[in-house]
């Protein structure tokens, strides 16, 4: 019994040794399949590798795409946009100038005298409807915003007063029309080509611009009103310098072959009581047909004029405007004699704003056309023009700029010549000239 029982123990023991060797073999090929396993591990890891590092180029070049597209898009809306902004910034305007006049002991006529661009009597007279667009250049921005220009054409019945040598028309006048150009240099330097008024004198073309509605008489007949050619103005503080070259007075087609030299030095200030100072020396040099005489001439000609606004407190201005003018080789009798002559005048306006509405102005100049080479006849003459201006509508209805504009205005005007040089209705002549003149005035910027 105690043999079987020892028995029995070593084939316990002896059991498992015989199974070793299948055990081994086991094991060996769960190694392998491990081995596999991990091979098939690490090559899905370096496929998976290489299809992230092929989708992240994709990314880089996907996201290079997109940049060159938003760059070309930006470079787009610049252009686009810097060629609306040029759009953007042109200024249209509109103009409408309607007058009636009567002066006493004349007649219906439109020839009356010292009436430079409202020679009309006893009738209605749509003077001006003027178009305007313009654009202002600027430094800030783009090449776009240097460039500018501006066009006036008016059309009524003072396009054929108003013309130039070679381009006269009975219906329509450009007395402005330049291209402008904003040199990036210092504050900017304003450079002009084409045709634009003068700098001559205080009076304007435009009525809305005048405190009174006829011209003075240094308006009509001591300077020019526009030049073609090439003019620059520069700022620096409070002074400006303007310098030019042109056909000459009122010529667009030069009549003569010779450029007139153009010069201003202007002063402003503001500050105080002082609500505007502006302060200019205006100089014209050339030769300039001369317009009279028994034989058309060439003579050099020179023109000064001062021309002084202060404006005190917002509604009180005072305002003073002097030319001297004067031109050599005139020939006056058939023996060919050649003189020089000369004119001169001084004016002195007064200007209150007594109220938003309402503007009172008066006028009063003295002219000396020693020689007779601006009017026709040897004189020395004075003017006198009070005008109220009133603007029924202002601030009816607040910030409405389309009604603000209208203007009614009324003015009494007297002109005495020391020579008897005003005719009257039975054809003889006066030496003083009486008259009444209404006016309306529109105008709006869009």
């Amino acid at each position: 019994m105690k043999r079987l029982t020892i028995f029995a123990l070593m084939l316990t023991f002896l059991l498992p040794l015989g199974a070793l060797p299948s055990l081994a073999e086991s094991t060996t090929q769960k190694i392998e399949e491990l081995k596999q396993m991990v091979e098939q591990n690490r090559q899905q890891n370096e496929a998976l590798m290489l299809k992230i590092q092929q989708m992240e180029a994709e990314k880089a070049a996907t996201q290079v795409q997109v940049e060159e597209l938003a760059t070309k898009q930006e470079d787009t809306d610049l252009k686009v946009n810097g060629f609306l902004t040029f759009f953007d910034a042109i200024d249209i305007g509109f103009y409408v100038d309607t007058t009636y006049q009567y002066v006493f002991d004349r007649g219906a006529t439109n020839s009356l005298q010292l009436r430079s661009l409202y020679p009309d009597n006893e009738q209605f007279a749509i003077n001006a409807f003027t178009v305007s667009v313009s654009k202002t250049p600027t430094l800030e921005g783009g090449v776009m915003d240097l460039l500018g220009f501006r066009a006036d054409i008016l059309f009524g019945e003072q396009a054929p007063l108003l013309g130039s040598n070679g381009l006269s028309s009975d219906v329509v006048d450009p007395y402005q029309a330049y291209l402008q150009f904003l040199a990036p240099v210092g504050n900017g330097i304003n450079v002009y080509a084409g045709k634009f008024v003068t700098l001559a004198g205080y009076e304007v073309i435009e009525a809305k611009d005048d405190p009174n509605i006829t011209r003075s008489i240094l308006f009509g007949f001591a300077i020019p009103f526009t030049h073609t050619g090439v003019r620059a103005d520069y700022t620096a503080g409070p002074l400006t310098l303007t310098a030019g070259l042109n056909n000459g007075w009122d010529q667009v087609k030069d009549a003569n072959g010779n450029v007139t030299i153009e010069s201003q030095l202007a002063f402003s200030h503001s500050g105080g009581a002082i609500s505007d100072l502006w302060v200019g020396v205006t100089g014209y040099f050339g030769r300039e047909p001369g317009d009279i005489g028994f034989d058309e001439t060439n003579g050099w000609r020179e023109l000064i004029t001062a021309v002084g606004t202060v404006t005190l407190n917002d509604w009180l201005t005072f305002i003073v405007d002097a030319d001297f003018g004067w031109q050599q080789d005139i020939i006056f009798n058939e023996l060919g004699d050649e003189e020089g002559v000369a004119w001169w005048g001084i004016a002195g306006y007064i200007v209150a704003d007594v109220h938003p509405a309402i503007t009172l102005s008066l006028r009063g100049e003295y002219f000396d056309d020693e020689d007779g080479f601006r009017t026709g006849l040897a004189q020395k003459m004075y003017e006198f023009t009070p005008t109220v201006s009133i603007k029924p509508f202002k601030g009816l209805i607040a910030g409405n700029r389309f009604i603000d504009n209208f203007e009614a205005r009324a003015e009494f005007r007297w002109d005495h010549s020391d020579e008897r040089f005003f005719e009257t209705e039975d054809g003889g002549f006066e030496k003083d000239q009486y008259g009444v003149m209404g006016q309306l005035l529109y105008w709006i910027e869009l």
